[in-house]
């Protein structure tokens, strides 16, 4: 601002510079962690998929600390995390200017669904190279305080995004992003030794609310018992008599 009298810290972090689209829709990983041969092989990143935010209540383990033992409100986010299928390996050489990709081999057999979005270069939420036939938790919400039978997904689904059917990430806090955006999930290139990061989290209660509106009831049944039967309801159960 050219007619500011005072000086004053910037707006904005400079690490989003320069403002633009970006040029790949996916995070790329640039860097990562040393290997432990000792470890057995795992995946150091995978993809997810932002879904929408909520709020938690969890009671905080911090020996010394004045919310010791006490319960406190934070707001996640939840990123829906489906499967993933290798469908290539890549070999990389060492050389004077670091490691870069040597040769990269893809599956031998591949179904047709996986060809087709590797030819189309289109990375968007539905298909893509996931399973179909995992197991559905119905009560992932439920806790060994809240034993309400309910799932992750709000009342009406996370807005612009609607349900979560595959495993999913809570992650503390906000993400970058908005709904639907491809996230790219990095294993820490430093071990954490902070009592922050190594604290034991123990959920009470996972909010199930409505995000459309001011909701307020957690499950489908508390707003059936809350409102008594419906006019909708009464119409619904004629034109099937």
């Amino acid at each position: 601002q050219s007619h500011r009298k005072f000086s004053a810290p910037r707006h904005g972090s400079l690490g989003f510079l320069p403002r633009k689209r970006s040029r790949r829709h996916r995070g790329k990983v640039k860097s990562f962690p040393k290997d432990d041969p000792s470890k057995p092989v795992h995946l150091t990143a995978f993809l997810g998929y932002k879904a929408g935010m909520t709020h938690i209540v969890r009671e905080v383990d911090r020996p010394g600390s004045k919310v010791n033992k006490k319960e406190v409100v934070e707001a996640v986010t939840i990123v829906e995390t489906p499967p993933m299928i290798v469908v290539g390996v890549v070999g990389y050489v060492n050389t004077p200017r670091g490691l870069r990709s040597f040769k990269t081999v893809f599956a031998e057999h591949m179904s047709d669904e996986c060809k087709r979005q590797i030819n189309k270069k289109i990375y968007k939420i539905g298909q893509g190279y996931h399973q179909k036939d995992g197991k559905v938790v119905k009560n992932n919400a439920s806790t060994e305080y809240d034993l309400s039978n309910k799932s992750i997904n709000p009342m009406g689904g996370f807005v612009h995004y609607g349900e979560v059917r595959n495993d999913f990430v809570m992650l503390k806090g906000c993400v970058v992003g908005t709904k639907k955006r491809v996230l790219t999930l990095r294993k820490s290139l430093l071990v954490q030794t902070s009592r922050r990061a190594q604290e034991k989290i123990d959920l009470k209660f996972i909010d199930t609310t409505s995000k459309f509106g001011h909701g307020r009831f957690q499950t489908v049944e508390e707003k059936k018992v809350f409102m008594g039967p419906l006019k909708k309801d009464r119409i619904a159960k004629e034109e099937t008599a």
